[in-house]
């Protein structure tokens, strides 16, 4: 019998007095990597904190991790979580070589503030190695291009043996090549070991490795279930609040044509 990896109930959040999440229920399962996919403001990010544990839900809201329902300490939930975003790049502003940044992500922490061992540096160089950027190990972070520096934070999300791998618009900045790189990456990570979830608000950035979709829209769910049952022109016209037309190419999902709706429609 499978367990989930992520089961949330009934979970309210509020963010800065706004409520960002509504009565959210949802659950992942082991074998599932999950797109979550809404536009700006959706909730997007806020579900992803409240799954890395920095946010919690109000109005008796639970969430688990692990196939535990009984409560877990934050700090063993997150040896088995990764984290990349575009939000957290900007913030590593810590002066480090390649190898000390994934390292860091073996004490979840900004920068090395302790004495690094040998078995510790070898874990952050096989990480680097495992993504193909053993050549960055020796580069100076604040040198490093945008996508480089990117496939670094990935390695420092996969450092110590992720059970999820949480991935938080992590193209966003990337020009078209790089991402298609970064993407090449991250297809060939999911095993029976990690699992991922990819938030974004680009549909052809889906991967054929995704198996689940969740659509959100101004904090409630408005579609969740197997990928090819989401991505459908008129359930996704729906939950972006637009008329879109989809392809499938390459098992792939890229958008044709966008219908806006003018100001006063319903």
């Amino acid at each position: 019998m499978k367990k989930f990896l992520v089961q949330i109930k009934k979970a309210d959040v509020f963010v800065g007095g706004n409520q960002a999440l509504k009565s959210l229920s949802w659950t992942m399962q082991e074998g599932e990597n999950w797109a979550v996919v809404g536009n700006n403001g959706s909730g997007k990010t806020t579900l992803m904190k409240l799954i890395f544990g920095e946010l919690i839900p109000i109005y008796g809201g639970k969430v688990h991790w692990f196939g535990k329902c009984e409560h877990v300490p934050l700090l063993e939930v997150r040896e088995k979580l990764g984290y990349v975003s575009a939000e957290y790049q900007n913030t590593y502003d810590r002066p480090a070589l390649g190898w000390e940044v994934v390292a860091s992500g073996l004490f979840s922490s900004i920068g090395i503030h302790q004495p690094v061992t040998a078995e510790e540096k070898e874990s952050s160089l096989n990480a680097m190695a495992h993504l193909g950027i053993e050549s960055l190990s020796d580069t100076p972070f604040r040198q490093m291009s945008y996508g480089e520096a990117r496939r670094v934070l990935l390695a420092r999300a996969m450092v110590h043996r992720t059970r999820l791998l949480i991935l938080d618009e992590p193209c966003a900045g990337l020009d078209i090549p790089t991402r298609e790189r970064f993407l090449n990456t991250l297809e060939k990570l999911p095993n029976k070991r990690t699992n991922m979830i990819y938030v974004t608000h680009r549909i052809e950035e889906i991967m054929p490795c995704i198996t689940h979709v969740l659509l959100l829209k101004e904090g409630e769910i408005v579609g969740q279930g197997k990928k090819d049952e989401m991505m459908q022109s008129e359930v996704l016209s729906r939950a972006l609040g637009c008329s879109l037309s989809v392809e499938k190419n390459s098992d792939r999902y890229w958008p044709l044509g966008i219908g806006l709706k003018e100001d006063g429609d319903s």
